[in-house]
């Protein structure tokens, strides 16, 4: 009886209140129309759907393809923006645990792709563009040394960036984004970029200024320890990596001494926007005065996650209170637009000091995301015809 009524009500509702049909079991993997055909705006060729499995097959940064990048193979599938993880950690002078960074940006990013990834702001998808992305996994990197990690790694980002890209006609030379990993490891990025590009202005988004003489933050015991995360700017300017154009953003930690720390910054080349700026200039103002600093020269932009505030960021290793927020950080970077970033990375992140929500690798994730934006938004040319 009561069947019956339920029924009948039903034919009284109008058409557009009763629930569109469903198959069930539903076609692997979504449902698809009466021809079979997946109901999407990406090219149908790519099955796109396929390579957005974000529960399926390797974890990559934003269900990317995998490539074997640093295979001896010269037969290699071709790339122009080329995803990186430097699982290294034993350079750092506060908490370890940034070795397994890659691993949970790669986390972190498993909800983005190509499929869903249209921009509120911009209405554009950075993954539908003229660039092939991929993931080339993590570079082999011994724990037991660090002078041969970093070899390990500068080989690594040589061997990603000498490769031929896809989109010759745009660029011939491949870019890379860093996954860390301590930041020591932005030495090694910044070695391999500089036959490439030259030397860069580095945009340095930290809580720390990591200009630090080796003497200072090594206490001159010897060279190997004079090498590590806090002093890696101060060793790229002695080398000749880096512009006097350079910025620090985001800074709020205290120096070791009185003078010296900050002499020697500003030496090194490095002009400092606090964290407290923003509260004078806004958003607006960071940007302004960091593209009035680098100018047209080229860029390469390092995130240590520690640039954002403990309560946004908690797993990272040298954690500094009163820093920025997520959304802010990444207004900043998303400003930043236009700018010829021919190198970038995300490091210091720490996982096992995360929280169960996954605060820090998920702003990791997303800040890689939007430097993956700048890139394809802005094409560099090499300084000579690779």
């Amino acid at each position: 009886m009561l069947a019956s009524l339920s029924l009948s009500v039903l034919w009284l509702l109008p058409t557009s209140l009763v629930a569109r049909e469903i198959v069930f079991p539903p076609v692997a993997p979504l449902q698809a129309n009466e021809h079979g055909q997946y109901r999407s705006s990406v090219n149908n060729e790519r099955q796109a759907f396929f390579e957005f499995e974000k529960f399926a097959g390797l974890t990559t940064f934003s269900n990317l393809p995998w490539v074997h990048c640093l295979s001896p193979d010269t037969d290699v599938e071709k790339y122009d923006i080329a995803f990186l993880g430097a699982p290294f950690d034993t350079a750092t002078t506060g908490r370890p645990g940034t070795r397994f960074g890659p691993t949970g940006i790669r986390l972190g990013s498993r909800r983005i792709g190509a499929p869903m990834a249209w921009s509120p702001y911009t209405h554009n998808n950075t993954f539908l563009e003229w660039a092939r992305m991929v993931d080339c996994g993590d570079a082999p990197l011994t724990f037991l040394d660090n002078t041969v990690a970093l070899k390990q790694l500068e080989t690594a980002h040589k061997v990603i960036s000498s490769r031929p890209a896809n989109a010759t006609e745009v660029s011939t030379v491949p870019r890379v984004i860093t996954l860390g990993g301590d930041h020591t490891t932005t030495l090694a990025a910044l070695r391999s970029t500089v036959s490439h590009w030259g030397p860069v202005s580095v945009i340095h988004f930290d809580s720390h200024i990591d200009t630090w003489d080796p003497k200072v933050l090594g206490g001159g015991l010897s060279h190997y320890a004079g090498v590590n995360h806090g002093t890696f700017l101060h060793i790229a300017h002695e080398e000749g990596l880096i512009l006097n154009s350079s910025a620090h953003a985001g800074i709020r930690a205290p120096a070791v001494n009185k003078k010296y720390d900050w002499r020697n910054d500003k030496r090194c080349g490095f002009e400092i926007i606090t964290a407290r700026d923003i509260d004078k200039l806004g958003v607006a103002g960071i940007i302004e005065r960091l593209k009035a600093r680098v100018g047209d020269t080229n860029v390469y932009i390092s995130v240590d996650i520690d640039v954002l505030d403990p309560a946004f960021a908690p797993a990272t290793g040298t954690a500094e209170v009163g820093g920025w927020t997520t959304r802010e950080l990444l207004s900043i970077l998303d400003g930043l637009d236009g700018l010829r970033l021919i190198g970038a990375d995300v490091v210091e992140v720490a996982p096992i000091y995360d929280n169960p929500g996954e605060t820090t690798v998920l702003a990791a994730a997303e800040v890689a995301h939007s430097l993956l934006g700048l890139m394809v938004e802005t094409p560099v040319k090499p300084l000579t015809k690779e």
